[in-house]
């Protein structure tokens, strides 16, 4: 979100340019390290999909996700078309 910060009355139009560049790059950084957090649900027992049930491989379990790869694929789709529609 970009706030309205006052950046001073005698800023020129660079100044204000980079500090509305700034605020997207912070905004940008923010989202990122949402999505990297480790993922978490109620009905996750450590092991299996909390979708289908499949077992999760180690390496993605490592990276903290509850749902297998085709599992993830298909929410990531559905919500690329809500968001578009």
């Amino acid at each position: 979100m970009i706030d309205d910060a006052p950046i001073g009355a005698l800023a020129d139009e660079a100044d204000r340019a980079s500090a509305i560049e700034a605020a997207f790059n912070a905004d940008a950084l923010r989202d990122a390290r949402l999505k990297a957090q480790p993922e978490t649900h109620p009905d996750f027992d450590g092991k299996h999909c909390v979708e289908c049930g499949e077992i999760i491989p180690k390496a993605r379990l490592a990276m903290g996700r509850v749902r297998c790869v085709e599992c993830q694929s298909v929410l990531e789709r559905h919500r690329k078309l809500v968001r578009a529609a």
